[in-house]
């Protein structure tokens, strides 16, 4: 009975009206801050399902300010087969730069050529 009251109390004055929606605006923060969140629905569902508990409310409320950002997916190019003759003119050009000596062209040439045949 003393609950009836308390709420019949709170709804008839106008204070009480506002009251009220100040205390349902704070119920329902998590959901109003979680709004753009990927997962807004759960949150919103948690937050109405078990706001009531200080513990749900908190939970629903880490949740929906924690970082959306989805995970950013690296993908690797296939590495594009060169032909012989590609690595030969790196290898001409590795050479003629000084990188590579006479000795070591021919022994990379010669790996490269046995590597086709």
């Amino acid at each position: 009975m003393a609950s009836v009251l308390l709420i019949g109390g709170l709804s008839g004055a106008p204070g009480g009206i506002v009251g009220m929606l100040i205390i349902l605006f704070l119920y329902f923060l998590p959901a109003i801050l979680g709004r753009n969140h990927r997962q807004s629905n759960s949150i919103t569902i948690l937050n109405l399902l078990l706001g009531w508990t200080v513990l749900g409310w908190i939970g629903a409320l880490v949740w929906a300010m924690s970082n959306d950002k989805p995970q950013a997916v690296v993908a690797r190019a296939a590495a594009v087969p060169r032909s012989v003759a590609d690595e030969l003119s790196k290898l001409q050009g590795l050479r003629e730069a000084g990188a590579l000596s006479d000795a070591e062209f021919q022994r990379e040439k010669d790996r490269l050529l046995s590597r086709t045949a």
